[in-house]
């Protein structure tokens, strides 16, 4: 990138963006999930306690699963665990601590996304809005 970013790649650097984005999506996630958590029963209320509360589910399980790498990221910041839970192997390949952080945050991604549509989506319920199971 160049000696104008040269200051930039430090740990010190790393170990502030791996804490603010901690910061960051805890705040956001835990907004969500309240948001959601208090709006459900008036939203969703007449639905099957699954399909009332699914979303809500997969929301926090989506965000279990994304929060997984940034705490990975911040206890090797802190130096603990640190050959346990360190991303790539010599020869640049990703160990398993390093697989399951990527898998689990693209994963988490897309169940909070699905989880989200489906929150969004009118609910139907029984005998309401021209549905009537058989």
């Amino acid at each position: 990138m160049g000696p104008a970013f040269h200051g930039i790649d430090s740990m010190g650097s790393r170990r502030f963006a791996h804490t603010l984005m901690f910061a960051l999506n805890l705040a956001c996630f835990s907004s969500l999930l309240t948001f959601v958590a208090v709006k459900t029963p008036a939203k969703r209320g007449g639905l099957r306690c699954l399909e009332q509360w699914g979303p809500f589910l997969g929301m926090l399980l989506g965000a279990v699963l994304i929060m997984l790498d940034h705490t990975r990221h911040i206890l090797l910041d802190s130096s603990m665990f640190v050959e346990q839970l360190h991303m790539f192997n010599p020869d640049m390949s990703l160990t398993p601590a390093g697989a399951i952080g990527k898998y689990t945050t693209w994963i988490g991604n897309l169940l909070l996304f699905a989880s989200l549509v489906w929150y969004v989506l009118p609910a139907r319920r029984c005998g309401v809005d021209g549905f009537n199971p058989v």
